[in-house]
């Protein structure tokens, strides 16, 4: 289980409003003074992102609590978010590069347009994969405890 340390934003019934920061694994080894990666996360800095999710734990504002989300659900949700599109921009691009000889276009615009076109496509697949076939509770983020 991965897990976040979060504050409690607000509470309405059971339905809890968190508040937990996004910051980079970056100043944690020996070279982050000298790693240009390292200079640009402390220039972009920390992010705020708030969650909302049903909790049968009794909370109120304020309250610090962990949330989690499983391993495998969260490199499933990863893999299908980053490594996808990837994967469907080379594919339409190889694509496009095999077809344009036998069009007659001697330019790589085919293969430009069909690695975007598939590229933007895949935002849509990936949206109704989410929506459709795969269930909110077993991939959202749930409250473990209050601490």
């Amino acid at each position: 289980m991965i897990e976040e340390i979060a504050i409690v934003k607000s509470v309405k019934h059971h339905w809890v409003s968190v508040l937990t920061t996004q910051s980079s694994s970056c100043h944690q080894c020996n070279e982050a003074a000298s790693c240009s990666t390292s200079v640009l996360s402390k220039f972009f800095g920390a992010k705020e992102i708030e969650l909302k999710m049903y909790s049968e734990v009794s909370l109120e504002k304020g309250d610090r609590v962990v949330i989690g989300i499983k391993e495998n659900i969260f490199m499933g949700l990863t893999a299908l978010i980053y490594f996808t599109p990837l994967c469907v921009l080379f594919l339409f691009a190889l694509l496009g590069q095999q077809l344009s000889p036998q069009l007659g276009i001697e330019s790589e615009l085919l293969t430009i347009l069909l690695a975007l076109f598939g590229f933007g496509g895949c935002y849509y697949l990936i949206k109704y994969l989410i929506q459709n076939h795969l269930e909110p509770q077993r991939i959202n983020p749930v409250i473990l405890k209050k601490l």
